[in-house]
């Protein structure tokens, strides 16, 4: 009964994790929700199931080492760190931990709940994208010139895209056969797409085309050279439409803030800085610095030194390892397609990695959260071939 209890808690913390984050009233709210849905819960829990963890481990020791090595030299980190309180970044890597080892052991008890909870955020998030759009457009009566802000965390008009973007990568595989469901699902689609167009980050952009490259080039034949020939009349389209747009912000610094990210990891290579120290990556053209790197590796390098970047780099190999010995499952592609998004977001913009739940972690923890899911569920029960849609 206790275990049921516990499982039934983190269930409902893993959905408040994917729908509060943009219909939670307040941030308060959200974080308060989470310790008392899912990180109470889910410490309860790995004392609990401690066997079927150690199950999940022998199932995928390569993945699953690099990831405890990862976070057991995130918690080495603490003994040098600038940051001015330093249990308060252990506290949070805590977190961390506490939520990978949540999702990993409800897919191990109730695999089907991890993907129908994806289902879900997909059918929420995009009404958020339409709530979004109304409230900043028509509501305040802004100009569609000016960058879509959306509702609560996903208010972050770049952070917001690429959460998006991996809405609509869920949403892929969640296609219902029905024609009146069919056309529901196509303008929950379309409220997603317009979300990440009307808030103008490039770099979604670009993750979005590239996760559903990912997915064509899984499914194969046909279906790779027309669906890519469409994307890329697509991009094609709307580059001619919104070139000033496009182009206004150039490069945004971005090879600047990465020459001088190279620059910070070269002053202190072997340790790092430490998490949650505080730093500015400062240009020769933007001397007021910018608070992180913009790209999620030089963002480790910096803090973490030469073993904190190699094992993170390691990590994600092993995370597409995982999803592409799985590619011919639907859970294995829908983690695969996950995975390219988050990457192509770890290069431009997502850079923070031990912060409390907010956006950066739809694109940082749960694809790798998904990848313990995938191997716990692999172990424990029967992946649905790719040709059946995941309900």
């Amino acid at each position: 009964m206790q275990a049921k209890g516990t499982m039934l808690l983190i269930t409902c913390g893993y959905l408040w994790f994917l729908i509060g984050a943009a219909w939670a009233p307040s941030n308060k709210i959200y974080q308060q929700a989470l310790v008392a849905l899912l990180w109470v819960p889910g410490f309860l829990a790995v004392f609990i199931f401690h066997r079927p963890l150690l199950h999940i481990w022998r199932s995928n020791r390569t993945f699953c080492s690099f990831l405890l090595l990862f976070l057991a030299w995130a918690v080495l980190s603490t003994l040098w760190t600038g940051a001015n309180e330093p249990l308060r970044e252990l506290k949070r890597v805590f977190y961390v931990g506490v939520f990978l080892a949540s999702l990993a052991l409800l897919s191990s008890q109730h695999p089907e709940r991890i993907w129908q909870g994806l289902a879900v955020a997909f059918v929420s998030l995009a009404l958020a994208c339409s709530a979004s759009i109304y409230l900043f457009y028509i509501r305040d009566a802004q100009p569609l010139s000016v960058r879509l802000e959306g509702i609560g965390q996903v208010g972050h008009p770049i952070l917001g895209a690429y959460v998006m973007a991996l809405v609509v990568i869920w949403g892929t595989r969640f296609k219902p056969s029905g024609i009146l469901q069919s056309l529901l699902w196509g303008g929950l689609m379309l409220f997603a797409l317009m979300f990440i167009l009307l808030g103008q980050s490039r770099g979604a952009m670009f993750a979005l085309v590239a996760g559903i490259f990912a997915l064509l080039f899984l499914r194969g034949g046909r279906a790779v050279w027309v669906g890519g020939a469409a994307i890329i009349l697509f991009c094609w389209v709307v580059y001619e439409l919104f070139a000033p747009l496009i182009l206004a912000r150039g490069l945004s610094y971005r090879p600047e803030i990465f020459q001088a990210s190279l620059d910070m990891f070269m002053q202190s290579p072997l340790l790092g800085l430490g998490i949650g120290t505080d730093y500015r990556v400062v240009t020769f053209n933007y001397p007021e610095g910018f608070d992180h790197t913009h790209n999620g590796f030089t963002h480790v390098a910096v803090e973490l030194g030469f073993p904190g970047v190699v094992l993170w780099i390691c990590l994600w190999l092993s995370a597409f390892h995982t999803a592409w010995q799985c590619r011919f499952s639907a859970e294995g592609r829908l983690v695969f397609g996950t995975l390219v998004v988050s990457l192509a977001a770890l290069q431009f913009d997502a850079a923070s990695l031990w912060g409390t739940p907010r956006a950066e972690w739809f694109v940082v923890w749960l694809p790798l959260a998904l990848t313990l899911a995938l191997i716990a569920q692999s172990q424990s029960a029967r992946l649905r071939p790719a040709c059946i849609e995941v309900s």
